[in-house]
């Protein structure tokens, strides 16, 4: 089932960035939250959840194994930058630098699960 969602997941953020649906003039990009648009904001969330669910579908953190989380950070950012670079050859859609550092910082930040314990490991408190 974590693997559908992962999947799945993954499928939306391509979708949503060959998607015409951003334009210069659309509520993403003029509306502020603490001086960071809101559409770079968008980006940044996106990646986070990301990479929950491959921390949750793996089951994997840096303590037992190390090379297996980066592994997954370095899909993660191969993930980030070329949802954007994609947008480059698409006439409807703009690349832009700051979307794509949002997108890093989306999967830098996400990664943080991978310090915590496996989700497998849970023991019932019942």
């Amino acid at each position: 089932m974590l693997k559908k969602i992962a999947v799945s997941y993954t499928a939306l953020i391509i979708l949503l960035s060959v998607l015409p649906i951003n334009n210069s003039n659309s509520f993403l990009n003029n509306q502020f939250i603490l001086s960071f648009r809101l559409d770079y904001l968008v980006h940044f969330g996106i990646f986070i959840p990301w990479m929950f669910l491959i921390w949750l579908f793996t089951g994997e953190r840096f303590k037992n194994t190390p090379w297996k989380p980066l592994r997954w950070i370095l899909v993660g950012l191969i993930l980030a930058v070329t949802t954007e670079c994609i947008q480059y050859f698409l006439p409807y859609r703009a690349f832009n630098i700051n979307d794509l550092v949002a997108n890093i910082l989306g999967v830098l930040v996400g990664s943080v699960f991978f310090f915590f314990k496996k989700p497998r490991d849970k023991v019932a408190s019942h």
